[in-house]
Parts: C-alpha cells; sequence; structure tokens
C-alpha cells in the first residue's frame, strides 16, 4: 500500500507527488537558525504554499508574520506565534520545531535547497493544472474557444505566479531603481519616460510613456486616423524601443498594413506605392525602411471576426515567443464576446475588462482602437469627449488611458484644396480625455494623408512622393 501522497486513479496508484521533506526541513531550520539573514532571500523565492508537507506551512506562515512585523523569529518567538494562533500542534510541536534546527548549522547553502523546494512545487501545479485540464476535456457544454482559454490561463498564472516573490523588501530593489532614476536625468530625451517611448514627446511628457498593464483606448470617427496613429505607435515601441509588437488587426489585411508601415516610416506616397509608380529615387528609402522593420519585432493577426478568447490565447503565445513590449486591438467593436447577450453594451464590457486583465497578466500596455458615435457629428463643437465612445460606459470605465483624435480639417468642406490634397499635412490634436495617473490635455500631432502617418509637430512636411 502506497503513501497517501501518492496520486490515485480509479483505485490504482501512480506514482508519489513530486516533493523533497529533507530540502523543506533544511529550509525552515536555516531560518530558526538565522532569520534576519535569510528572510530577505526566502521572501523573493518562496511561500507557504510551496512547501509540501502542512507543518511546514504552518511553520513558514508563522516565520514570515513575525518577520514582517519586525519582531524576532527565532525558534522561541516562533513557538510562541504558534501557541498564540493555537497551531503549535499542527506544526508538529516544540520537539519538532527544534529538530528542524538541529538539521542544519550553516545556512550556506539555503538558496540550493530553497531552488529544490520551489521546483517540486512548481512541478505539484502543473499535476494539479493538468488534472483541472482533463476535467475541462470532459465537459462537454463548454465552446471549446472557452476550454482552451481556461486551460491556457492555468498553465500561464503558474509560470507568472512562479517567477518570483510577490511582494518585496524596499531594500531589494532600491538602488537598482535610484540607478534607473539617475539615468533619465543623465538622459534628457528620456526625460519623465517611465514607459515605453510613444515618439512623440508631448504625448509622453503628459503619460510617462506608454506604462506596462495599462489599457489605453485610441479613439476617433472613421477615417480620422486611428489605425494610421496605433501603427505610427508600433513603428516606434518596435524600431527606436526595440520592443516586440503584436497587432491584431481585425479590419486590414497584414499586406495592407505592411505598405501603411513603410510609407510611414519611409515617408512616401501610399497611393504611389499601391499604384506602383514610386519615384526611383524614394525605393532607397522604402529599402531603408524595410531594413528596419526587418530586424524589428511586429507580429501581424489579421483574422477577421477574432474573438476576445482567440484575442487573449494568442497574446499569450506571442509574449511567450517574443520580447513583447505592447499590443494592439484595432478595432474593438469588431471583436466578438465570448458571452452570448442581446445587449452589445454588456458584451463590450465583458472585452474591455478582458483586455485590462490582458494587459496586467502579460505586463505590457494594450491599444484599443474605438469608434466613436454620431452624436459629435450633430454638434456645433465637433472635438469628442467621452459620451461620445461607442457602448461608452464599460470603456470608460476599464481604460487607464483615453485619447481622442481630432483633426479640424476633417470636417472642413472637400472644395478647399489647399486643406484635402493628397500631399498636404493637417493639424491634428490627440485629446487625453481621461487619465488615471497623470493630467487631462491636447497633444499636438501633424497627420500626413498621402503617407497616412501621424508625427510630431515638429516634423517638417517634404514633397509629396
Amino acid at each position: 500500500m502506497r503513501g497517501k501522497d501518492a496520486i490515485q486513479t480509479e483505485g490504482t496508484y501512480i506514482r508519489d507527488l513530486p516533493k523533497n521533506l529533507e530540502a523543506e526541513q533544511v529550509v525552515l531550520g536555516s531560518v530558526l537558525l538565522e532569520p534576519e539573514g535569510t528572510m530577505p532571500i526566502l521572501l523573493e523565492t518562496l511561500r507557504p504554499e510551496h512547501f509540501y508537507r502542512r507543518s511546514h506551512r504552518i511553520v513558514f506562515r508563522a516565520i514570515r508574520e513575525l518577520f514582517d512585523r519586525g519582531e524576532p523569529a527565532d525558534i522561541v518567538a516562533v513557538a510562541n506565534r504558534l501557541e498564540e494562533k493555537d497551531e503549535i500542534d499542527k506544526a508538529g510541536g516544540r520537539v519538532y520545531l527544534n529538530e528542524l534546527l538541529d538539521r542544519v548549522t550553516t545556512t550556506a547553502s539555503l538558496e540550493y535547497y530553497a531552488g529544490i523546494v520551489r521546483k517540486k512545487a512548481i512541478l505539484r501545479s502543473l499535476i494539479d493544472a493538468g488534472g483541472r485540464i482533463a476535467e475541462l476535456g470532459y465537459d462537454e457544454a463548454r465552446e471549446t474557444d472557452e476550454v482552451l482559454d481556461k486551460a491556457e490561463s492555468m498553465i500561464f498564472d503558474i509560470s507568472r505566479r512562479d517567477s518570483g516573490g510577490s511582494y518585496f523588501l524596499l531594500s531589494q530593489f532600491l538602488y537598482e531603481h535610484i540607478d534607473a532614476l539617475e539615468e533619465l536625468h543623465r538622459d534628457p530625451d528620456r526625460h519623465t519616460i517611465t514607459g515605453l517611448s510613444s515618439g512623440f514627446p508631448r504625448f509622453d511628457e503628459m503619460t510617462s510613456g506608454l506604462q506596462r498593464s495599462d489599457l489605453v483606448i485610441l479613439a476617433g470617427r472613421p477615417g480620422t486616423g486611428k489605425t494610421s496613429l496605433a501603427l505610427a505607435l508600433a513603428r516606434n515601441i518596435a524600431i527606436r524601443e526595440h520592443a516586440g509588437v503584436g497587432i491584431f488587426s481585425l479590419e486590414m489585411a497584414k499586406e495592407q498594413l505592411l505598405e501603411r508601415l513603410l510609407c510611414g516610416e519611409a515617408k512616401v506616397s501610399l497611393h504611389r506605392l499601391r499604384g506602383g509608380y514610386v519615384p526611383a529615387a524614394k525605393w532607397r528609402d522604402i529599402a531603408n525602411a524595410a531594413s528596419k522593420f526587418q530586424k524589428a519585432t511586429i507580429i501581424v493577426d489579421d483574422s477577421p471576426g477574432a474573438s476576445i478568447l482567440e484575442i487573449k490565447a494568442k497574446a499569450r503565445r506571442m509574449a511567450s515567443q517574443h520580447n513583447l513590449g505592447m499590443v494592439i486591438v484595432d478595432y474593438l467593436q469588431l471583436v466578438e464576446g465570448s458571452v452570448r447577450t442581446d445587449v452589445r453594451e454588456q458584451e463590450i464590457a465583458h472585452i474591455t475588462r478582458s483586455l485590462k486583465k490582458l494587459a496586467r497578466e502579460l505586463e505590457v500596455p494594450v491599444i484599443a482602437v474605438s469608434q466613436l458615435n454620431r452624436a459629435v457629428e450633430q454638434r456645433e463643437s465637433k472635438i469628442p469627449r467621452l459620451a461620445d465612445l461607442r457602448e461608452s460606459g464599460a470603456i470608460e470605465q476599464d481604460a487607464d488611458v483615453v485619447a481622442f483624435i481630432y483633426r479640424k480639417d476633417y470636417y472642413d468642406e472637400p472644395s478647399d484644396p489647399s486643406k484635402t490634397g493628397q500631399g498636404s499635412a493637417a493639424e491634428a490634436e490627440l485629446i487625453i480625455a481621461k487619465q488615471r495617473n497623470g493630467p487631462l490635455g491636447k497633444v499636438p500631432l501633424i497627420f500626413h494623408k498621402a503617407f497616412a502617418s501621424f508625427y510630431p509637430p515638429t516634423w517638417e512636411e517634404g514633397p509629396p512622393f
């Protein structure tokens, strides 16, 4: 008869769960021997649930509670704490605490044994997740996409949860962060930027860059350049910040996105490129732009009608395979929800919440392009506001940043060739209407219609090739 810690299937014992009780004892004994020198190390790598034996989890939890309160965590204090909580017997009694202490005479190999404990815990987590995934496979009532999403989420959660400690002592990252702040101070071009630089200085000044875990809504009326601005951000992040960008394009094919990216970087007319009559002299600029994109990491998924479950699953794979720095979803209203409802607002609410969770899960900014409703065009003032967002309630609530594209020339009479010419550069504004951690305001931009891209206002227009 095998022990109770073996895996059992239909009455047949298969194998024992991964564990190393001796390593657990050495870790706890080391902490009881030198709590002040060992706990900062263990806080970074171990949690109570990493220990297999219940008594060990109870002892480690008591040690951590004492350490967090700034109290001694030696054997006397730990035994007293366990008695206060009426858990001394569950921990094995005072005799067992002394046995743990007798296990070690030095803490020199603590990190090695802590690594063994953590490895065994991860393996047990995988076994547990595998069992739960198997149960999902038998649930035929669930949609396949939902089952796959839950299964991937379970595995990804193990990787994320066990990538490090859940909290840190200030002293563990103090000087590293001071060095980063000093680097910002020495580099005037990156002042105030704590996230990814967007390539638009005024926007970076107001937002400190595109922040990890933020959901950013980029909204405008059809034809105002929402996709163009999103791709301008993608260019800057991928080429100048050297971070991977995942683009989910539900409206345009990957070839169309590539053409826009090339024209925006090379400053070549999109109309001429598609027509095949770009001047020979400009092909060198296109080749130079193509070389930059060849070295950059931009992943494009142009599946039409993608569901939020598919987007999450593919984004996780992008993150695991590439240095993913940002995700773009173009656009929000074309994403299919995974909840069945006749109310579109509820479906959008589920989608925006899922995108926000994805941003936090992957620790990257997620840029979601969104449409504005027609109300903005029925007012005398055409400047967008939050209420103009389609299905606005959930979008406004879940977003960390909401920014509107406003172009006065968009509403000008088309008879004025100076404002509508294919080669003209039009003034535009990016209106930050909501920001959780920064000011509201306007960011001046230049939109070049021929190049189908946005540039900072300091950019000077050249010939419309």
